[in-house]
């Protein structure tokens, strides 16, 4: 781990003569990442830094830059999960020593894992000229996040694959490959260690580590332990309580009580899926709690939920009210080969 007291303040002047412009189309987040790696590196190898060293404020590089403090954290996110730098919480970015790169080897990109996940996605569903789904449905189709499916969706249109008209992709060519990597995140392999920690040490319906000591004892921002224990949710291993509940590490089979508000989730789900078409206008929140003998707060929580993950809109005005945008499990199901046997469908002759 890094010493703070042997760690000296990098100040932005040192990386100036530098001026940055951006393109029209042109992703900061990528451009900045890819002019900062390279100058921590090269700094590295002529000594200018040392391993320890912390980089400059936010605040201070964004500044300098010309863009948000938002934009450099994502920046300083993607350093982080390449292993070159670590982040310490109200302390600052430090660069990475040489036993944290051994420990945390570069992974596939998030990015780069939706990229080559839609090129497939393309490849076994289009036709030139055909327009793609919405960026929130493929998000939801392919289980990823709106703002990776969306940088991903420009990268292509950069390569040719798609091009966009009135803010709509549509398939440009079939004529690409799909890269043969391994796509898993760093979030994914710190997934697979929790568990592994989890049955080495027999722990059933206990707490396990809280994500700040998890965060030290793999050497990744808490980001990525959120990311990762989000993983081990899913496939059943953990479940997460907010508030002084912790993590539990729960047996196999033992189901754990949903809160209120969860299980009116479900409720409203299956509400939707029985009774509804895109577009349709779900009843009122007072009119939900009294079908299910809730309090009009507990239905709030479960519809903002639902908002979260794409199948509801609110709209105000004279004809305002909350309309279905998505039917759950309608698409998720139909193309979860997608997500689980990507391995299987990049390995074959396409």
């Amino acid at each position: 781990m890094i010493k703070n007291n042997d760690s000296r303040q990098i100040i932005v002047s040192e990386m100036a003569p530098h001026v940055h412009s951006f393109g029209l189309n042109e992703n900061k987040v990528d451009k900045i990442f890819s002019w900062l790696q390279l100058w921590i590196e090269q700094a590295l190898k002529d000594k200018k830094i040392k391993y320890g060293d912390r980089l400059p404020l936010k605040g201070d590089l964004a500044f300098h830059i010309g863009v948000s403090v938002g934009t450099i954290q994502s920046v300083f996110r993607r350093l982080e999960d390449v292993g070159l730098v670590e982040s310490k919480q109200r302390i600052g970015t430090f660069i990475s020593s040489n036993d944290l790169k051994n420990i945390n080897p570069k992974m596939t990109s998030r990015k780069d894992y939706a990229e080559e996940l839609i090129k497939i996605f393309i490849k076994n569903n289009y036709q030139i000229g055909e327009k793609l789904f919405s960026t929130r449905k493929l998000a939801n189709i392919l289980d990823l996040s709106d703002s990776t499916v969306r940088f991903a969706l420009k990268n292509l249109k950069r390569q040719g694959v798609l091009i966009q008209k009135d803010k709509i992709y549509f398939v440009e060519s079939l004529n690409f490959e799909i890269k043969q990597i391994e796509i898993k995140s760093l979030a994914e392999k710190i997934s697979e260690k929790i568990e592994k920690y989890i049955l080495d040490n027999n722990i059933k319906n206990r707490k396990i580590l809280s994500n700040k000591e998890l965060s030290i004892k793999y050497n990744v921002s808490i980001k990525t332990i959120h990311d990762a224990l989000k993983l081990l949710s899913k496939k059943g291993i953990i479940y997460t309580r907010r508030g002084n509940y912790g993590t539990l590490a729960v047996e196999k089979d033992n189901q754990q009580k949903l809160y209120f508000y969860e299980e009116i989730e479900l409720k409203i789900k299956q509400y939707i899926i029985k009774n509804c078409e895109i577009g349709d206008k779900l009843p009122t929140i007072e009119n939900f709690s009294i079908e299910y003998k809730v309090s009009t707060k507990t239905i709030k929580r479960a519809l903002e939920n639902l908002l979260e993950d794409g199948y509801i809109t609110f709209t105000r005005g004279r004809n305002g009210g909350t309309y279905v945008t998505d039917i759950p499990q309608a698409s998720k199901e139909n193309y979860k080969w997608l997500v689980l046997n990507t391995g299987y469908v990049i390995n074959k002759d396409i």
